[in-house]
C-alpha cells in the first residue's frame, strides 16, 4: 500500500503534465493557432513541451503570413485589374498606347505573383543553404552588369572596395543585392554607389543612392512585408513591398543584418553586414 501511495505521488505530476499537453494540442484559438503550454522546467516532459511551443509559434507565424498574403493579393491586384477592365471596354488597336499599357499591367501582375510566391516560400521554411566561398565584390559587380541595360540604364553605378571571400549561399546573396539595387533604381536621380569594406570581423556592403532618402521614423518598418513609405506613389515605381522583406530574411539566414542610414549622396544607404568567420549550417 505504501508503495502504491509513493508511486501515485511520483506519477501524479507526470499525468498532470501529459493531460495539459493533450489539452493544449486540442485547443485552437480563434486565429487557428495553438495555445502555448506552460510547464515547470523540472517537468519530465518539459523538452516535449518546449518542442510543442516552438511548433505553436511556427504555426502562428505561418498563419499570419498567409493572412497577410491573402489581403495583399486582393489589394495589389485591384489597381492593374481595374486598368485592364477599363482598357478592354473599347478594344485597343495592336501596338497602340493603350495596348502597350495593358501589356505593362500584365507584366506587373506577373511580377506581383512571383514576389508573393517567393516571399511565402521563404517565410514557410528555412532552406538548406548551398554555401560556398563567394567573391562578394565580383558578385555585386555581376548584379550591376545584369541590370545595366534595364533598371540601371540611366544611372551611374560604381562598385568600390577590395575583393573579399564570404562563406555564403551565393544565389540568395545575389537576390538580396539585386532587390536593394532595384529599390535604389526607383528613387535614385543619377547615381548609385556600392561600397564594400571589412572591419572587426564583419564584411559590410553599403548601397548608396542620391534619391530623397528614407525618414528616420520609417526605417524600422521598411523591411516589413508590404510596407511602402510612399503609399500609393510607390505603385507607379513597381514592386509589391516584398523585396526588402526578402532581403531581411536572407540576412537572418546568414547570421547577418540589414539597416538603413543616410547616404553621403543625400539619399538612402542600405547596409548589409556579414560575419566573415560565421559557420552557416
Amino acid at each position: 500500500m505504501l508503495f502504491g501511495i509513493l508511486l501515485s505521488f511520483w506519477t501524479w505530476p507526470l499525468w498532470r503534465d501529459l493531460s495539459a499537453l493533450q489539452s493544449a494540442s486540442h485547443s485552437l484559438k480563434k486565429d487557428g493557432s495553438l495555445s502555448e503550454l506552460q510547464l515547470n522546467r523540472r517537468s519530465l516532459i518539459y523538452p516535449i513541451a518546449a518542442s510543442f511551443n516552438a511548433l505553436a509559434k511556427q504555426i502562428k507565424s505561418l498563419l499570419l503570413t498567409q493572412k497577410e498574403l491573402t489581403g495583399a493579393v486582393a489589394h495589389e491586384f485591384r489597381t492593374p485589374l481595374a486598368r485592364l477592365k477599363f482598357a478592354l471596354a473599347v478594344p485597343p488597336a495592336q501596338d497602340s498606347t493603350e495596348w502597350l499599357a495593358m501589356s505593362q499591367d500584365l507584366d506587373e501582375l506577373e511580377r506581383l505573383v512571383q514576389e508573393m510566391l517567393d516571399y511565402a516560400a521563404m517565410e514557410s521554411t528555412e532552406p538548406e543553404l548551398n554555401v560556398a566561398e563567394v567573391p562578394i565584390r565580383s558578385l555585386c559587380q555581376a548584379q550591376v552588369d545584369k541590370l545595366a541595360n534595364s533598371h540601371l540604364k540611366k544611372l551611374a553605378v560604381t562598385v568600390t572596395g577590395n575583393e573579399h571571400l564570404l562563406w555564403v549561399d551565393g544565389h540568395l546573396v545575389e537576390r538580396a543585392i539585386t532587390n536593394i539595387l532595384l529599390n535604389a533604381s526607383r528613387y535614385a536621380k543619377q547615381q548609385i554607389d556600392i561600397r564594400i569594406s571589412e572591419h572587426q570581423g564583419l564584411l559590410t556592403v553599403a548601397i548608396h543612392d542620391d534619391g530623397h532618402g528614407i525618414a528616420q521614423a520609417e526605417r524600422a518598418q521598411i523591411f516589413e512585408p508590404f510596407y511602402r513609405p510612399d503609399g500609393d506613389r510607390d505603385r507607379k515605381r513597381g514592386g509589391a513591398g516584398l523585396g526588402l522583406a526578402i532581403v531581411r530574411r536572407v540576412q537572418l539566414w546568414h547570421q547577418g543584418s540589414c539597416a538603413i542610414e543616410t547616404s553621403y549622396l543625400g539619399g538612402a544607404c542600405f547596409v548589409l553586414t556579414y560575419p566573415i568567420e560565421a559557420q552557416i549550417n
